[in-house]
């Protein structure tokens, strides 16, 4: 047997085999690595973004400070009695609304009123003395003439008690200066009235000859005036509340020594409150009396309410060159309370006509200001300058314009060049 040549097919066959199985890999992976370039292509067309997005507009900017300050009543006034004395009653409670002149407690009058009673006397004796000892015809005169003086006094009393309350209500805001000057002239017609009184009273007594005739007419003048100043003490024991208004504080009870400093009672007109707030110099030439400003309540959910501009000190805080600037707020409804915490935004600076975007579409990376804008289907990366910004806008410049494509969210997982789809 030749077994030389059929070794040499062998190895023949076999080589022929190991060429084709080679052959065979090569295809397969030819094949495989065109599907997966398929596949990634595939991928790759999925992975397109959707992207909403916002346009650069061309407007105006402004920027607002915040100024922090407390709302008070317009008017409060402190009630102290004129006299010293135990408290007898008390007729309010805190919070209880009160009108002007309506009571708020009293004191006790009992040694006044036995006082007055022992001046009345002395009153009566006097003017029995006087009677015997001067002619009858004078004596009717002074008579009517001391009365007359009694009927001024007792008024020129009650004008000055009434210009005295004018006088801290128009210091407390509470009245206008027409009706403090109605005050003053009244006082002034009382004053007239009372020396003319007095001065006729004294004309009277001159005419009377006897010396002892003067001295019971003097007798009956000084008794006159005890009786007088007692029941002005009397008066006086009834405090009463200048305000119509609330009572917020009430520092008396019965039984207790008032007078002086103690035992008053607060009462505050809360129909409007005022917000106070400190501004610096530089905010002046944008404020003036009588303009409107928004008051945000905190209190109140951030409510804003209406303000007017009332007051502005006219002179700086010597510390720091600031100014006290209050603004009335109307609390018709009562909801606004005083003490609660007010916010007041006030205008820095304005532009007109410049670039304006969302603050969220602001994105900052290594100190520098970029915005994400859209250009045939790419996302661009584009640096920009910031300028005035408030809580909503912010004015940009740079290599952009209006109507420019700008996202103003999901920044952070988008690549500048990234190709992205626009959606409505």
């Amino acid at each position: 047997m030749n077994f030389k040549g059929i070794s040499i097919k062998k190895i023949k066959k076999k080589k022929v085999i190991s060429i084709l199985v080679l052959i065979l890999v090569v295809v397969f992976a030819f094949q495989g690595i065109r599907s997966l370039k398929k596949n990634k292509g595939i991928e790759a067309k999925e992975e397109i973004r959707n992207v909403k997005t916002q346009k650069i507009k061309l407007g105006s900017i402004s920027a607002e400070v915040e100024f922090p300050g407390n709302l008070k009543a317009k008017t409060q006034v402190a009630v102290f009695p004129k006299t010293g004395g135990r408290v007898a009653s008390v007729n309010v409670n805190v919070g209880d609304k009160v009108t002007a002149g309506q009571l708020l407690y009293t004191l006790d009058t009992a040694e006044l009123e036995a006082n007055l009673q022992a001046q009345q006397a002395g009153l009566q004796a006097a003017s029995a003395n006087l009677e015997k000892t001067s002619d009858s015809g004078l004596a009717q005169q002074v008579s009517q003439a001391e009365q007359s003086l009694q009927k001024a006094q007792v008024r020129f009393n009650d004008v000055k008690d009434n210009y005295d309350k004018m006088q801290k209500l128009y210091a407390a805001g509470a009245i206008a200066k027409k009706e403090l000057d109605d005050a003053k002239t009244q006082y002034d017609n009382a004053s007239i009235d009372l020396n003319a009184d007095q001065t006729n009273l004294n004309l009277l007594l001159d005419k009377i000859g006897p010396q002892n005739t003067k001295a019971a007419a003097a007798q009956v003048a000084q008794s006159q005036a005890g009786v007088n100043s007692v029941q002005i003490q009397i008066n006086n024991a009834k405090i009463t509340s200048p305000i119509s208004g609330i009572v917020a504080a009430k520092d008396v009870e019965v039984g207790q020594m008032a007078g002086g400093q103690s035992g008053s009672v607060t009462v505050i007109d809360s129909t409007s409150v005022t917000a106070e707030i400190t501004v610096p110099d530089k905010m002046l030439g944008r404020l003036q009396v009588g303009q409107s400003i928004p008051v945000v309540v905190s209190a109140l959910e951030n409510k804003e309410m209406p303000g007017v501009i009332e007051t502005i000190s006219p002179e700086a805080n010597s510390k720091d060159n600031s100014y006290i600037v209050k603004i009335k707020v109307d609390n018709a409804n009562g909801e606004i309370k005083s003490g609660m915490f007010a916010k007041v935004s006030l205008q820095a600076e304005s532009k007109d006509n410049v670039l304006i975007v969302p603050n969220q579409a602001i994105k900052i990376e290594n100190g520098v200001n970029y915005i994400y804008t859209v250009e045939n289907g790419k996302i661009k990366k584009v640096s920009v300058n910031t300028g005035i910004s408030n809580n909503k806008f912010t004015e940009v410049s740079g290599n952009i314009k209006e109507n420019n494509d700008i996202i103003t969210e999901g920044q952070s997982i988008l690549a500048d060049g990234e190709k992205v789809n626009i959606v409505k």
